[in-house]
């Protein structure tokens, strides 16, 4: 039996990597040809996750956290002349472990040097992975950073900031644009939250950030106001991703598409799914929220259309993990073997997964062999 492993994270727990590699120890186990092929939604572990389909090179480039402290960022590169550039890994939170969030500090402005780097070593596609930042901006800070004129009104430059938003009165973005003329800039969203507004960045996620409510307010406030200054932005759907990032690359001239899509065409899903007689897939939490297109939603879409039986796990299942079945899920079930705290759920994830892998192969091929 061949089955294909194609995991996103499972958050605190295990990357997509390894919960692949989980999952197919389980496989093993039982008797079946495991496929790892780990997955991501364009958030945290995209990067790593298409190299690990695809290989390339990695190098380093010095540039800042979200709060400006020094920070080397990895740059991944293909060798079809791409480059692959994960914004949690420039401003994302992983930096400011043990640091008090600050949203109306943080800026977008780190994110630079790595796109000025892509672009100085010949970089003829440049992907940027948006999700898990710690920024608030807009885009600003990484505007200015790349040399468009944030302006206020007295004709002061602004570096680009959550505090500044409220600042703003006028961008020029072609010194920025010129900086990146030639390059074809893709950008890879995992939320398709708007600019501004009741479902945008700031009300939505400025929480999550550390912003209070009325911080939330001010935020939105500047985002709407940011909206018209960013030409070819607007409110349109994935500008609100990564505190208005998607915005500000939009305005840059990117192609911005779902991440999750982006990653299985990248890393080929559909062509190792061709033949497999059943795939595990997995997220930290099935909700509601997965099958509004998150990668294990798109697994089961593919899986569907290659009529290839598709078992989704969680590490917690909550109310609407059943809609999953609507798109045509074979099973949805927990990982777990019980009620239990959530650090000792966390902590066992990889020997959970390999487990349900088992049992689940198993049953599928005692089904395999009572069909005539």
């Amino acid at each position: 039996m061949r089955v294909v492993c194609a995991p996103d994270k499972l958050r605190g727990s295990l990357d997509a990597t390894q919960a692949a590699a989980a999952l197919a120890a389980g496989i093993r186990a039982a008797g079946g040809t495991p496929v790892e092929h780990p997955l991501a939604d364009g958030g945290e572990g995209s990067r790593l996750t298409v190299q690990a389909a695809l290989g390339g090179t990695v190098t380093t480039v010095d540039s800042v956290d979200a709060l400006g402290r020094p920070l080397p960022v990895p740059v991944g590169h293909l060798d079809d002349g791409t480059a692959l550039i994960e914004a949690a890994e420039a401003i994302g939170w992983d930096a400011l472990a043990g640091t008090e969030p600050d949203v109306l500090r943080a800026s977008s402005a780190g994110l630079a040097a790595p796109v000025l780097a892509a672009v100085a070593r010949g970089a003829r596609r440049i992907v940027v992975f948006l999700g898990g930042t710690a920024t608030m901006d807009g885009g600003t800070g990484l505007l200015a950073s790349l040399g468009a004129e944030v302006l206020d009104a007295d004709g002061d430059r602004l570096r680009g900031s959550g505090a500044d938003l409220a600042r703003v009165h006028r961008i020029d973005l072609a010194p920025a644009r010129q900086r990146l003329a030639g390059v074809e800039l893709l950008v890879a969203a995992d939320v398709t939250s708007p600019l501004f507004g009741p479902d945008g960045a700031a009300r939505v996620f400025g929480p999550q950030k550390g912003a209070r409510p009325d911080t939330v307010g001010l935020l939105d406030e500047g985002l709407r106001a940011l909206s018209p200054l960013l030409t070819g932005a607007g409110p349109a759907d994935g500008a609100g991703a990564a505190g208005g990032l998607g915005a500000a690359l939009l305005a840059l001239g990117a192609d911005l598409v779902p991440g999750a899509g982006l990653i299985r065409q990248l890393t080929r899903f559909e062509e190792r799914l061709a033949g497999a007689d059943l795939c595990l897939t997995a997220e930290g939490k099935v909700d509601a929220g997965t099958s509004a297109g998150k990668t294990v939603r798109g697994v089961v879409d593919a899986c569907t259309a290659a009529a290839v039986p598709c078992v989704v796990l969680g590490g917690t299942l909550s109310p609407g993990a059943e809609l999953l079945y609507d798109h045509g899920a074979t099973a949805v079930l927990p990982i777990g073997p019980g009620p239990r705290d959530l650090d000792t759920a966390l902590r066992h994830g990889a020997d959970d997964l390999t487990r349900t892998a088992y049992a689940v192969c198993r049953l599928a091929a005692v089904g395999a062999a009572a069909r005539p």
